[in-house]
């Protein structure tokens, strides 16, 4: 997932986007919790995609899943495992992307949150996976490999747990 690291290397950022599955979804097509970004924000305004964030020094991805669900959707989130990875060479960077199954254990999601200083959502929604379409066409990795992982799955393997 990471570069040789040799001259010239991007240095990394890594990030973790959560796949939530709807409960109500179960027996049919799968639903996932789709996020939406602001129209001001500078990487991809306006963009529906997986709630996602950047690591903090030293912070694992069962914390980060954690304060994923707190500061950017209100709830409380367990980490169901990795999905997926992958990574994408940005100006100046190199996002390093894992996707996580999650769920929600406690409250309804809702967004915005008054968490100062990361990226805040203008709308959430359970929407089909195919949602993620335009976000990938506009650069979202973690809608590329969540799309990746519906198509590989082909709707058999369910990310709830």
């Amino acid at each position: 997932m990471t570069g040789d690291g040799g001259p010239g290397a991007r240095p990394p950022r890594p990030a973790l986007a959560l796949v939530i599955e709807d409960p109500a979804s179960a027996g049919g097509a799968p639903r996932w919790l789709l996020v939406r970004r602001p129209d001001d924000d500078p990487d991809l305004p306006g963009v529906w995609g997986l709630p996602a964030g950047s690591h903090a020094e030293g912070e694992t991805d069962e914390a980060l899943v954690r304060r994923i669900g707190r500061e950017k959707l209100g709830v409380e989130t367990e980490d169901l495992g990795r999905l997926s990875e992958g990574h994408l060479d940005r100006t100046g960077y190199r996002l390093e992307m894992r996707l996580h199954a999650a769920r929600i254990v406690a409250r309804e999601p809702r967004v915005p949150q008054p968490v100062p200083g990361v990226t805040q959502y203008s709308e959430w929604d359970w929407k089909p996976p195919v949602e993620l379409r335009d976000g990938a066409r506009r650069g979202s990795l973690c809608c590329r490999l969540a799309l990746a992982l519906d198509l590989a799955t082909d709707g058999r393997d369910r990310v709830r747990a």
